[in-house]
């Protein structure tokens, strides 16, 4: 292990070393505070039990963590049976949701606050403004429209906060053959790629969030191919 020295010098002359693992200053420097979480994923009572143990112990941690989550307001799915469990556990959700979805989603009912946008554009903007971080479980059209486009605004500079998908079963195996296949044809830059992180577990994820430190202000990856 890597031993860093700092030394403090009195006036007197005599140095003074402690000695600080590296691996312990660099957890104090690269560590992020997560208050809030932006989790996208699916509104569909109808997945792989697995996809709902993982909804349930991402859930878990962030009680467990004190992080709260941001989302998109519905009661049903895994995106409701997150925003339950952490109420239960006495953790704090916010939705976001425009009024022609708050009938067909089952708006939730019981959420710490409810924000009502006035279009699906301005809801995805209300959830990005109060995250810390970007979280994405699996989910369909609509998630895939979250994720794209939060992803777009980290490309275009207009943020620099941490995405992260939980690969649960590999069901973002297809989407992630997709971003390779268009680093191949020119079209995505390689270095693009590596704007969001893909983890098998949802452990996985809170850790590969905590490890992560913001830029001082977020990049610009635009360049001509």
């Amino acid at each position: 292990m890597s031993i860093v020295y700092i030394v403090f010098i009195r006036p007197i002359g005599v140095n003074y070393f402690f000695r600080f693992p590296f691996r312990a200053i660099s957890l104090m420097f690269f560590m992020m505070k997560i208050r809030c979480l932006c989790v996208f994923s699916s509104s569909s009572n109808l997945v792989p039990e697995e996809f709902r143990k993982d909804a349930l112990a991402l859930a878990d941690r962030m009680v467990g963590e004190g992080i709260s989550m941001v989302y998109g307001g519905g009661s049903v799915g895994l995106m409701g049976v997150m925003a339950d469990r952490i109420l239960a556990g006495g953790g704090k959700v916010v939705g976001v949701i425009p009024p022609f979805l708050c009938t067909k989603e089952l708006a939730h009912e019981g959420l710490t606050r409810m924000v009502v946008t006035k279009s699906m554009h301005a809801r995805k903007m209300e959830m990005s403004r109060r995250a810390d971080a970007f979280a994405v479980l699996p989910g369909g059209f609509g998630t895939m429209d979250e994720f794209f486009e939060i992803l777009t605004w980290k490309q275009l500079g207009l943020h620099s906060r941490p995405i992260v998908v939980v690969n649960t079963l590999g069901w973002f195996d297809p989407i992630l053959s997709f971003c390779r296949s268009a680093v191949g044809f020119r079209t995505v830059s390689p270095r693009n790629l590596d704007l969001f992180d893909v983890v098998p577990s949802v452990d996985s994820a809170i850790d590969t969030l905590l490890r992560r430190r913001l830029p001082a202000r977020a990049s610009v990856r635009l360049a001509r191919t």
